[in-house]
This record gives structure tokens, sequence and C-alpha cells, in this order.
């Protein structure tokens, strides 16, 4: 007796993926909604003055200029997505393209960490700035590995614009997010002093 794989028709399939999709972004928002709140907790409570670098009215900082690098790769990246949605002619160079931005992210960020003058046990700045920025890293680079996959299959099966626009939607969704994220990010950890 052979057993047939089970398989969903194809509109079930790609409604599955999208809800999934929005359940992963809603839960990658509310994970970065602890940093929010540590953010302001720990500097609202600034214990005997430590939050800024573990000494009383000293602060420490991390490179403006690598932030705003990392914004605009972020967001120039998120609206490249959207392009590949929206320009299904040339879905290819713009999906690329985000990647490519996506991954260059990753690498400001990791060069960054390399340059800091201080570690976590420098105080609640330092403290929720390595880990909103270590968590926001891990979470980029798993959104460009989805991102490969998608146009990796899409070359090698030859897929057109039409069969890869439910997976670029649901990748778009979880990229705006992130892209919200690291404007969040960089307004609280660059901005509010």
């Amino acid at each position: 007796m052979a057993v047939t794989p089970f398989a969903e028709p194809p509109e079930l399939e790609r409604r599955i993926q999208s809800l999934g999709s929005i359940l992963l972004t809603a839960a990658t928002a509310f994970f970065f909604i602890a940093f929010l709140f540590a953010f302001l907790y720990l500097r609202a409570l600034n214990s005997n003055g430590l939050w800024g670098a573990g000494k009383p009215h000293h602060h420490v900082h991390a490179s403006l200029g690598l932030g705003i690098a990392i914004l605009v790769c972020v967001l120039v990246g998120v609206a490249a997505a959207r392009a590949a949605l929206l320009l299904p002619a040339f879905w290819r160079p713009a999906a690329a393209g985000a990647l490519a931005l996506g991954l260059a992210a990753v690498a400001l960020q990791c060069w960054q960490w390399t340059h800091l003058g201080f570690g976590p046990g420098d105080g609640g700045y330092a403290s929720v700035y390595l880990g909103w920025t270590g968590f926001f890293t891990i979470f980029v680079f798993g959104a460009m590995y989805w991102l490969e996959t998608i146009v990796a299959t899409a070359v090698r099966t030859r897929a057109g614009a039409a069969e890869v626009a439910p997976q670029l939607a649901n990748f778009g969704i979880f990229w705006s997010v992130l892209g919200l994220v690291e404007i969040a990010a960089f307004v609280l950890l660059f901005g509010v002093k």
C-alpha cells in the first residue's frame, strides 16, 4: 500500500504562510518591546547615576556615523523589498538589493561592536545598547536568510514575479517591522541622552 504525500491546495498554503508571517512579525515586535521597556525603566531609575557608563556623570557613546549607516541600510533595504513587490519586472534586482543592504547592516553592526569603548557591564545604557543591537542583528541575519531562500528558490525553479509575490509580501511584513524597530532603536540609543 503506497502512501501519498498530503498536499494542501495552493491558496490554503499561501494563507497559512501569510498568517505565519503575521504571527512571526507580532512576536518579533513584542520581543523588542522588552528592550524599549528596559531602556525607559533603567534610564528613569538611573541607580546612583550609573545609567551612562558605570560611573556617575559619565556617558558612553556608540559611533553615530555607523548608527546612521546601519539605519540607512535597513530603511533602504525595506524600500527595496517593497519595490520588489510593487515592480514585478524588477523584483530580482530589488530583492538582491534588499539582501545586500541587509547583509551590509549586519556587517556594519559587527564592525561597530569591535570598536566600542564599552562593554555590557559599563552601565544600563551599555547593557541595553548591546542587547538591543545584538538581538536586532540576529533577527536581520535571519530575515536575510529568509529572503535569500526566496530568491534562490525562484532562480532555481525559474519562477516568475507572480509566483514569488506572496512570499515577498510575507517577507515584506516582517522586514518592515524590523525597519520600525531600527528607527526606535536609533532614536532611543543615539538621540535620547
